[in-house]
């Protein structure tokens, strides 16, 4: 028997988990296309969710509220780091909003807040903001579909019901996941701003403290789509198990 040998990666080429992100991106972005007349009956509808009691659905359909025209700056950012899109498709296909807000736009405030601790007026708190407000929207997409989805391990269809509270709980592990990600894309270009130093440490710091938690959350949300988008956005050791242990992504699609 012969082991394999791989050939050595170029000089200068990004670690393996950039790839691993771009693949998560991309089966993130499939699935919505996928799923995007599925989820648009059911909001249509605007029947309660069989598997998450008191959800409003035309809450979790509501698109984040625009940038400003004139913040060239944080959309520019938003794009360095890899996240146009995830900016970009809830505004094309969140609903208008009602002026009310829900569970899952005040979690994504609060992650926000809570690492905007130094108002600073930036492009990068402007974008850090976005993406926390994506966040409930991403989250809620899957959630209206969540009851037609498999478990995550069995595959099995019909996820067991799962109370509002964990669903919150995700929103804010995936806006700091996001938000690292436009603070680490901030920091490459600037010029030593305090301020955004002391942003991305609470935002490391975030993920460190819920770290221990994501297993117990991870299982509660069970459903296929849902764990892919928090296991994979969350700054952890589980991260990209998935990938890293050569398992298909996107099989059941």
């Amino acid at each position: 028997m012969t082991s394999l040998t791989l050939p050595p990666r170029p000089p200068g080429s990004p670690p393996l988990a950039h790839a691993w992100q771009t693949l998560a991106d991309g089966l993130l972005t499939q699935r919505l296309h996928l799923h995007l007349d599925e989820w648009r009956t059911v909001v249509s509808e605007g029947k309660a969710l069989p598997d998450v009691p008191g959800a409003d659905v035309s809450l979790l359909a509501q698109h984040p509220s625009p940038l400003p025209e004139d913040d060239d700056s944080a959309l520019m950012l938003l794009e360095g780091a890899g996240l146009g899109f995830w900016w970009e498709l809830p505004q094309r296909h969140g609903t208008e909003s009602r002026n009310r807000c829900g569970a899952f736009h005040r979690a994504a405030d609060t992650a926000a807040q809570n690492l905007l601790a130094e108002q600073s007026g930036a492009a990068w708190s402007d974008a850090v903001t976005a993406v926390s407000a994506a966040a409930a929207w991403w989250v809620g997409f899957f959630v209206v579909i969540r009851h037609r989805g498999v478990h995550h391990i069995t595959l099995e269809p019909h996820p067991s019901p799962l109370h509002e509270q964990a669903l919150g709980t995700a929103v804010g592990v995936v806006a700091h996941g996001m938000a690292t990600r436009v603070l680490e894309a901030a920091l490459r270009d600037s010029d030593d701003d305090p301020a955004l130093r002391a942003t991305y440490c609470r935002a490391i710091e975030s993920g460190i403290c819920v770290e221990p938690e994501l297993p117990r959350l991870v299982d509660e949300l069970a459903e296929l789509r849902l764990v892919d988008l928090v296991s994979t956005t969350a700054r952890w050791r589980g991260r990209f198990t998935k990938y890293a242990g050569g398992t298909g992504a996107g099989q059941v699609e």
